[in-house]
């Protein structure tokens, strides 16, 4: 029976000099932050012609009409794979209130349809606004910047991301005098970043801009976010 008691002592002190590191460990709580910036190389133009015709089918024909003649002056431009998209389109009643009727008045049907492309030629997006006004379009999109080297902007700013935040840990655990044992965890955080969405603009303002060769486009910011978490003693 004391040879039990002996053994089941040694146990317990030997569980409880395995558990002291544990209590000498502090836990480490970071975020990393990267950020990656390359010039825009196309951009997104959106394109819309409307107009009213009291007979729906001929206001849909006619408007048909405007977007081939928009979808042919586009075509000697270099466009991005797969990007065009010409499928949208409303077909509305439209109404007019008399004052002196104190009524509604029909005026027609209002269709309206709408183009989406990227141009692969930033240097030509003048050009294209230029044909789009020219072709009959009657709103045209502020153009929308993008850059074929997106992907690899990303990944590069996540890795920065994570670096910072060894970077931050290995900081936090010389100031307390301790080592940086192992990093126990690391997720990626999503920060805000709102996609652009395309402004509308009168055909003839962006034949304006479009004459006026003043597009300069800025850097475009690529942003990743981290969390690490790791130990140290």
């Amino acid at each position: 029976m004391k040879k039990l008691r002996f053994f089941v002592l040694i146990q317990l002190v030997l569980g409880l000099l395995i558990c002291v590191p544990s209590l000498a460990t502090t836990q480490l709580d970071v975020t990393g932050k990267g950020m990656v910036s390359v010039a825009p190389d196309e951009a997104t133009i959106t394109a819309q012609v409307s107009l009213i015709d009291r007979d729906a089918g001929k206001a849909q024909v006619r408007a048909s009409k405007e977007v081939d003649e928009m979808l042919s002056a586009i075509k000697s431009f270099s466009l991005k794979p797969d990007s065009l998209d010409a499928s949208e389109l409303s077909l509305l009643p439209e109404y007019l209130w008399d004052r002196a009727t104190e009524q509604q008045q029909f005026i027609g049907f209002r269709v309206t349809r709408t183009i989406s492309f990227t141009i692969a030629e930033i240097d030509r997006l003048g050009a294209a606004l230029n044909a789009l006004a020219n072709a009959g379009a009657t709103l045209i999109s502020s153009p929308v910047m993008g850059s074929s080297k997106a992907q690899g902007a990303r990944d590069e700013a996540l890795v920065k991301a994570v670096k910072d935040a060894r970077k931050k840990l290995t900081l936090l655990a010389g100031a307390a005098d301790m080592s940086l044992t192992s990093i126990t965890q690391i997720s990626e955080e999503a920060p805000y970043s709102p996609r652009p969405q395309p402004t509308m603009m009168r055909a003839d303002m962006a034949l304006d801009s479009a004459s006026s060769n003043t597009f300069l486009p800025g850097n475009l910011t690529f942003v990743a976010e981290v969390r690490a978490q790791a130990e140290a003693e």
